[in-house]
């Protein structure tokens, strides 16, 4: 197991978006897909078809660690893109009883949204700790999903985080614009070098 902190036990989830995006993000929320309209789209259309038949993209969906296979295939997808990584607490989630996918939601056509509690217990941590991408279940695992059935308003961002001071600056003008104030973080180690 790396030395990663237990992702079980931490209080966020992450949902990254192109940087182009967040002026909308942070007047508007966070929406949808299936409410969206004119946005900078950086995901991969094959999974999106798979997503929509699933009726997965009437949810905002958020990862349980920064940096994790999707993050990156979605940023070696889109290199010349700036990235940011918004967060939430999971506690919000769990009030909420937001819905979770315990694996990739895409590892067969047969998922099935779980309570949060319920879905929570179900992640197998073990194998998420272990962030190991070239075992299949560990990579399945490392993508579950925690999902909003509703948009996320900007007032519920804890934190962003963003990869160098230029993102950073770019950002504050952003939230100083909207008049927020969540903590905005620099780590590198969260985005594809």
């Amino acid at each position: 197991m790396n030395s990663i902190a237990n992702i079980e036990t931490q209080s966020l989830l992450y949902h990254l978006t192109d940087i182009a995006n967040l002026e909308n993000i942070l007047t508007d929320g966070l929406k949808p897909r299936s409410e969206l309209q004119c946005f900078s789209d950086v995901a991969d259309h094959e999974i999106l078809d798979k997503r929509k038949k699933l009726d997965l993209e009437k949810y905002v969906p958020f990862h349980f660690f920064g940096g994790s296979p999707f993050d990156g295939g979605v940023q070696k997808a889109n290199l010349d893109t700036q990235f940011v990584l918004l967060t939430v607490r999971r506690d919000h989630a769990k009030a909420n009883n937001w819905k979770i996918i315990p694996s990739h939601p895409l590892a067969d056509d047969d998922i099935e949204l779980m309570d949060y509690d319920e879905g929570f217990s179900a992640i197998d941590w073990a194998k998420m700790n272990e962030r190991e991408y070239s075992d299949p279940t560990s990579k399945s695992v490392c993508m579950a999903e925690c999902l909003s059935p509703n948009e996320v308003l900007p007032a519920r961002f804890f934190s962003i985080y963003v990869k160098d001071e230029i993102v950073e600056t770019e950002v504050q003008k952003l939230l100083k614009k909207a008049g927020l104030s969540p903590h905005l973080n620099i780590n590198q180690g969260m985005f594809v070098k």
